[in-house]
């Protein structure tokens, strides 16, 4: 009786230990239920999005706009005037006015500037000053300037000629001083880029120990040719420079020296520089 009762004692708690093993058997197949966790969906608003493609290309239009002005002021900034007014005087020339300023007072009007028929004279007076005024002191200056007022094909043609002659040497030995005046400058009206220069020319020189004056009279035609440079210090702001020498004519001298004395000597020569 006692072995029954244990018996049934036992029961119940192996009843609670398969309820216990079937409740964890049916716990896997159960579904577990969880929090859902939902991602929103983002979408822009059509009219934002044109907006914002506006000022974008706004912007990179004033970008581009910004550049230009910029390049363009920088440009009107550096660039030489198209326009230069000149004041000729016996002191030099002076620049009194360009494009860019226009307090200019008097008689004076803006326009293209265009060389004329008096910068092709005032070159060609400007070149013959330059070789027939000879001052000793001056002499190498005023060569240098002559030459700058040429094209350097005719000013490399002229110094060498110059060297076989011998003309400036015996200048400088025979310490030649003239005195240029300038008489008539016409320009030719067949080839408006021809111009005529006729001068007199007076001379003073030592030859032998002896004391020489002489006057004579040149007439040279000058070949002239528009600047690439436009108006320089080097061709006098004209526009202009010397081509060549086309023609050279030295009328007879006329010699006065101390009384008793004749030299013999044959008038001095002119280099020529032919046109090109």
């Amino acid at each position: 009786m006692s072995a029954t009762s244990a018996t049934f004692e036992e029961m119940p708690n192996n009843t609670d230990a398969l309820e216990t093993s079937r409740l964890k058997a049916t716990s896997f197949d159960e579904p577990v239920e969880q929090d859902a966790i939902y991602y929103p969906i983002a979408q822009r608003d059509p009219d934002d999005i044109r907006t914002i493609l506006r000022l974008s290309v706004c912007s990179l239009c004033f970008a581009v706009l910004s550049l230009a002005l910029a390049g363009l002021l920088t440009y009107r900034l550096t660039r030489k005037p198209e326009l230069l007014v000149v004041e000729r005087t016996s002191e030099g020339d002076r620049v009194i006015g360009d494009d860019r300023h226009y307090s200019l007072q008097g008689a004076i009007q803006l326009r293209p500037d265009q060389p004329g028929d008096g910068d092709k004279k005032y070159v060609a007076a400007k070149w013959a000053e330059s070789f027939f005024q000879i001052d000793p002191q001056t002499r190498r200056t005023d060569i240098m300037r002559g030459l700058k007022l040429m094209t350097p094909d005719a000013a490399v043609a002229l110094v060498e000629q110059v060297k076989k002659t011998g003309e400036w040497e015996t200048q400088r030995s025979e310490e030649w001083q003239a005195v240029w005046k300038l008489q008539v400058i016409t320009v030719n009206g067949d080839d408006p880029y021809k111009v005529q220069v006729v001068g007199r020319q007076e001379i003073s020189k030592t030859v032998a120990g002896v004391l020489q004056h002489s006057i004579r009279q040149l007439i040279c035609t000058l070949a002239l040719r528009p600047d690439s440079a436009k108006r320089t210090e080097d061709n006098q702001n004209t526009g202009f420079r010397v081509a060549g020498i086309v023609e050279m004519r030295v009328l007879p001298d006329t010699p006065s020296m101390s009384p008793g004395v004749n030299t013999g000597m044959d008038p001095p020569t002119i280099s020529v520089a032919p046109a090109r």
